[in-house]
């Protein structure tokens, strides 16, 4: 009775599942969402040539992170299925991505070994207004996946940012660049952990993976890796 009066919705095009045990429709199962190689050895995003290991963004400027493992590329519907887990509260769309994050990525995931796991903050003005921060329930997933502790407090949002999508990539690094603060006094009951994984739901310009990769190592972090839903194509 009540599947009939809530029946199951797609987390890509959000209409009706209509067969059973599904998580996606037939529609959205015939699509290809999810990232393939050639991707950059350091980014995640998509390569050109299967010769290629780093992209030219990354040879170009260095990121402060190892590795970033990417699930999806940010395109639709994958766009306007994480938008409406940030901005219409559809948090039930996560457990589909953070399946197929285990069933994708899971062996890679825990190859890392991370001494403890990192949301991406959030401001605590906008977390008021947002009631929840996506990138905690992400990393909650991630956290199951690796058996890994996670901690949303290490690191902090000081500054509360213009929105990066109505930016252009060099707004976005200024935008950023000391937007986040780890916190010391976390990060030494934590045992000062070495080797940390930093989760976000989006990385388009990977300018937020580094102001919050910064932080962790000013505080003496030695190892740095990243984990998204979704890579954008393109680059800074």
């Amino acid at each position: 009775m009540l599947s009939f009066l809530y029946p199951p919705v797609c987390p890509l095009c959000q209409k009706e599942i209509l067969e059973k045990g599904q998580n996606l429709c037939k529609k959205c199962r015939e699509k290809d969402i999810f990232l393939h190689e050639p991707l950059c050895f350091c980014c995640g995003k998509p390569l050109d040539h299967k010769e290629e290991e780093y992209c030219q963004d990354c040879r170009k400027h260095p990121k402060k992170f190892i590795r970033n493992i990417g699930l999806c590329v940010y395109e639709e519907p994958v766009k306007s299925s994480l938008s409406a887990v940030k901005y219409k509260n559809k948090r039930e769309y996560a457990g589909f991505y953070i399946e197929e994050m285990k069933r994708r990525r899971g062996r890679q995931l825990k190859s890392i070994y991370p001494d403890i796991i990192v949301p991406v903050p959030m401001h605590a003005r906008k977390r008021r207004k947002r009631g929840f921060n996506q990138a905690e329930i992400f990393a909650a997933g991630i956290a199951e996946i690796t058996g890994c502790p996670m901690e949303p407090r290490l690191v902090k949002r000081v500054h509360d940012t213009k929105p990066q999508k109505n930016l252009n990539p060099e707004q976005r690094k200024k935008n950023l660049s000391h937007a986040f603060q780890g916190e010391k006094e976390i990060y030494h009951r934590l045992g000062r952990p070495g080797r940390i994984l930093i989760v976000d739901d989006i990385y388009t310009t990977g300018a937020t993976m580094q102001g919050v990769a910064q932080a962790l190592l000013r505080m003496g972090a030695k190892e740095i890796y990243a984990c998204c839903i979704a890579v954008g194509r393109g680059f800074s």
